[in-house]
């Protein structure tokens, strides 16, 4: 493979400088708890600034965190992380929420589950699917290893990070060592369902010059076999069994969705990047990288079972400057990605971002942050009858103004200049912070971020036929009202000693304009009964009201413990009640034996608007972690639990009965160099489905060996 022959060769060139630097790594067992309360952000204000004045809600987890934690994906490291819903879907394949909103609107499609409302960044470059939203979290081309520290901002973040940010924001920030010279790290996991994690990180620094390259190779199998059948209502053994809604028979797909059953996860992703130090006071950052990945989830709709097989092509080029206030960041990413076997989901596609912005000083105490941004997303596809473009323009200006000592305002609007639809959506933030003194912080929040439009909502255009005489036609629609969502918040941090800290929020958020496939004929049409579907927007506007605690706590000199929770409440609002069957009959019963049903009769069902209480969004989730060091050694237990929800698509509704997982590493420092260690995730082995009728994924046994040269 492209990636294994790149990796080897690295891999012999930097082996023979390697061996002689010295270590230069943060060792992850000296790493106190004082040290980590005294970590800064970057991502509230795009400003460094300690965590305890940060004006929004922010959470921040470090690479160190991560590793003596075991994580050994994107979703079980968010889980030690306040106010996420993460679940898994198939071995390392996870969707994420922040704070809620989940399955909204309910009784829909399977990417009405995925979580469309969360900006993901890596370094401050955007991290987006564009084609139906959301992130492809298996694309992208860095690994935990390579992980400085991850920031998550709660709530609305559009006036400062543009559209998508309507829930929050992930920042991924990379590690970028400062000391002179070669160093290197590589990880090494594996363990049951063929598990096999390698990573590899090198670099070179000088006075003005840092090289970096990263590398990883991804490889699980799935914990468990069977599939779930959304035609029968049962679990079948083999993909090969799965039938089609229509005709009740094996269906012929199957081989082309499922060509490897048992693999859940194989990617593999490269990335280097070069900086440079002018003598100007100008730093220049060029990145460069690809993936490929092949994984088992749920987000395509298939029709006949929640899973299906994911593949991904991508690359990316990106340039930054920043000098004398003023930043520059350009991003190009463009790839093929594909649904196998789903009519219509495969597509090409590029999508460029630019953004300039200048932090304008105007005193000690107050700053003005202008910026322009530019963003192109192309996809090229079937569904939408060949390659359809969506252009967004912005301008965007915060105040940042401290009267005094104690008192700190914030101000922003942006303004979004879509083409299709052609509409300005204006995006606004007010935050208010008190510091009555040195260890506490009060705040006070308002935002109202938007969304961006979809491709495949506004330019979607296709049919298809069933053997059974029906005809479905679906249709985009390009004058959608882009979502958008208001939220309001009340936070306090409490920090007396530089051994505990505190923290609650309460928060609001309300959402409007979300859209789906409404009917707009149903009726024999010649030979064929017709039904015929356009997005648009819904009436429904899901109301979240929600709190969040956590603690941390130093129990001796070389433990701690953190614990957090939170606790939603979510109201939906005119969700349009979902008619008895759904247009074209029930179908006929499995083995396609017995009549063709009827199809409906002829005219649109009655449009029934309802009020409920959500129940996708568990009222309560959290997790504890406690670390221990004893000399040499390392003691990791965290766990993660939730209550209790059910999920509904248009086909199937689930509950996911609560769940606690318990997760524990032993890690046993041999030299200056490197470390070996035991990870048992889920020890309980409680293995209950956490994601609509996807895998039941139980304790897994793991092992591995950290070096760094």
């Amino acid at each position: 493979m492209r990636f294994l022959s790149c990796f080897l060769l690295v891999l012999s060139w930097l082996l023979p400088p390697l061996a002689a630097a010295e270590a230069a790594e943060q060792d992850y067992l000296e790493m106190s708890l004082e040290d980590l309360l005294a970590v800064t952000v970057v991502s509230a204000s795009k400003t460094e600034e300690r965590l305890l004045e940060a004006p929004l809600a922010i959470s921040t987890l470090t690479g160190e965190e991560i590793q003596r934690a075991g994580a050994t994906s994107w979703g079980e490291a968010l889980r030690l992380m306040p106010g996420l819903i993460v679940r898994e879907q198939s071995s390392g394949n996870f969707d994420i929420h922040v704070r809620g909103f989940d399955n909204v609107p309910p009784d829909s499609q399977l990417p009405f589950l995925a979580n469309t409302l969360t900006l993901v960044m890596i370094d401050n470059r955007i991290v987006y699917n564009y084609f139906a939203g959301g992130t492809f979290w298996e694309t992208l081309p860095v690994s935990l290893a390579d992980v400085k520290a991850i920031e998550v901002v709660r709530g609305p973040a559009s006036p400062l990070y543009g559209p998508n940010a309507a829930a929050g924001v992930i920042h991924i920030i990379t590690r970028d060592d400062d000391h002179d010279g070669w160093a290197s790290a590589v990880q090494l996991e594996g363990g049951e369902d063929q598990t096999q994690l390698v990573s590899l990180r090198s670099g070179y620094v000088s006075e003005r010059f840092r090289w970096q390259f990263n590398g990883h190779h991804h490889a699980r199998d799935r914990t468990d076999s069977s599939y779930y059948s959304l035609v029968q209502g049962r679990d079948v053994a083999n993909a090969l069994d799965l039938v089609e809604f229509d005709t009740g028979q094996p269906s012929p797909f199957a081989p082309i969705r499922f060509p490897d059953q048992q693999t859940a996860q194989d990617n593999q992703a490269a990335a280097m990047a070069f900086d440079v130090a002018l003598d100007n006071d100008w730093d220049l950052h060029i990145g460069l990288g690809f993936e490929e990945s092949q994984v088992q989830k749920s987000y395509f709709e298939n029709g006949i079972t929640p899973l299906n097989t994911a593949v991904s092509d991508t690359q990316f080029v990106e340039f930054r400057a920043e000098g004398h206030g003023f930043t520059a960041h350009v991003a190009w990413l463009q790839g093929d990605q594909e649904a196998l076997g789903v009519a219509g989901w495969a597509w090409d596609f590029e999508t460029l971002d630019a953004v300039f912005e200048y932090d304008y000083r105007v005193n000690d105490r107050f700053s003005l942050r202008p910026g322009l941004s530019y963003r192109n997303a192309a996809y090229d596809g079937v569904f939408i009858l060949g390659k359809q473009d969506m252009t967004t323009l912005a301008g965007a200006l915060r105040a940042d103004w401290r009267p005094n000592d104690k008192w700190r305002v914030i101000a922003a609007v942006r303004a979004d200049q879509y083409d299709t639809p052609d509409t300005t959506e204006i995006s606004t933030q007010l935050a208010l912070s008190y510091n009555p003194n040195e260890h506490q912080n009060l705040r006070f929040t308002y935002g109202k971020s938007n969304r961006a439009p979809f491709i495949i909502d506004t330019f979607q255009d296709t049919s298809f036929t069933t053997p059974n005489g029906l005809l479905f036609e679906l249709r985009g629609n390009r004058d959608l009202d882009p979502l958008t969502s208001e939220s309001m918040e009340l936070g306090w941090r409490f920090q007396p000693n530089d051994k505990r800290q505190f923290e609650v929020e309460l928060f609001q958020a309300r959402n409007k304009n979300y859209s789906d496939v409404n009917l707009i004929f149903a009726g024999p049409d010649g030979d064929f009964f017709r039904t015929t579907g356009e997005y648009e927007n819904l009436p429904i506007e899901p109301e979240l009201t929600g709190l969040t605690m956590s603690y941390t706590q130093s129990l001796t000199e070389t433990s701690y413990v953190r614990a957090f929770v939170t606790f939603t409440d979510t109201q939906i609002n005119d969700h349009i009640k979902p008619p008895e069957s759904p247009p074209g009959g029930e179908g006929p019963p499995p083995g396609g034996e017995g009549d063709d049903p009827p199809g409906p009769p002829p005219g649109l069902p009655p449009r029934v608007l309802v009020d409920l209480d959500e129940a996708a969004t568990p009222d309560y989730y959290g997790g504890i972690v406690f670390d221990q060091r004893f000399k040499k050694w390392s003691l990791n237990l965290n766990l993660y639990t939730y209550d209790a929800s059910v999920m509904k698509q248009v086909i199937e509704s689930m509950e996911i009965e609560s769940k606690l997982i318990l997760n524990t590493k032993v890690m046993y420092r041999f030299s200056q160099h490197g470390e070996v260690f035991l990870n048992l995730r889920n020890l309980t082995d409680d293995d209950e489905r956490e994601f609509l009728y996807t895998d039941r994924i139980g304790r897994q046994i793991l092992g591995g060996l950290n070096l760094r040269f």
